[in-house]
């Protein structure tokens, strides 16, 4: 056997287009010999599809977004605060106090409404005779403050006002129903009797505590507001332990 250069004893073999050799003269490329699942892979896709350009010309301009900014809504932002913890809690407070006040108002008018017409009268009272008791203990009766009101002249009227619960049955427990709520109305006979305990009786000790004793405002002075409409008098609830009074008897805030 001799060597006569070239590539050996695969020098005759032919070379298929896709560089696979063949295994003789009839037999195709060794890709068609490989199953169809395998031979699959090593298969071209097909050619892609080739879309044509469009023909048709866009008649309208392009346009941009500041054509609709005139149908936009106007909105003005308004500057976020920069608040401390002090400040943000002040106006949290103020903004509670406004809507408080504004709740309160259709109350308000309806008392002074029912202010103007009582004429100084309520439920059979005269008003300008008639002194107010607060801060009395629980203990206290209607015939124990009248027994301390009479040392001031003779005594018309008293009203010791009571907790008004409502019981749905006629079993049921009443002792709520007579509580007292820790104030009353003392009605005098003569005006001089009621100015002479409303000097004296202010301060004076029932049961343990100190009441306090004025005349009554809501019938008798103009303006006037009790407490639960944002009014009223006294110095236990100006603001907190250092601004609260702690004295008995009257107190007026707007007076020095």
């Amino acid at each position: 056997m001799s060597y006569s250069g070239g590539s050996g004893h695969n020098s005759h073999r032919k070379s298929t287009p896709r560089g696979q050799m063949t295994r003789g003269a009839n037999s195709g490329p060794a890709i068609m010999m490989m199953p169809p699942h395998i031979r699959a892979t090593f298969m071209p896709n097909p050619p892609l599809h080739q879309v044509l350009p469009p023909n048709k010309h866009r008649t309208n301009p392009w346009t941009g977004m500041f054509a609709f900014v005139k149908e936009f809504e106007s909105v003005t932002q308004k500057k976020k605060k920069n608040l401390t913890p002090i400040q943000a809690k002040e106006e949290g407070t103020k903004k509670q106090n406004e809507e408080h006040k504004s709740f309160l108002e259709p109350f308000i008018v309806e008392y002074r409404k029912e202010q103007r017409e009582s004429s100084g009268e309520f439920e059979g009272m005269n008003c300008y005779n008639t002194l107010y008791v607060g801060r009395l203990a629980y203990e206290v009766t209607e015939r124990k403050l009248l027994r301390e009101m009479e040392l001031y002249g003779p005594v018309k009227d008293v009203k010791l006002i009571k907790e008004q619960t409502a019981t749905t049955t006629e079993t049921a427990d009443t002792t709520n129903a007579s509580k007292s709520r820790g104030y009353a109305f003392v009605e005098f006979e003569r005006e001089e009797d009621m100015k002479r305990a409303y000097r004296a009786a202010d301060g004076l000790r029932l049961e343990g505590r100190e009441v306090v004793v004025d005349v009554e405002r809501g019938h008798t002075v103009p303006n006037w507001l009790p407490r639960r409409l944002g009014g009223g008098l006294g110095g236990t609830r100006l603001g907190g332990k250092e601004k609260n009074i702690k004295f008995p008897g009257r107190y007026d805030p707007n007076k020095p």
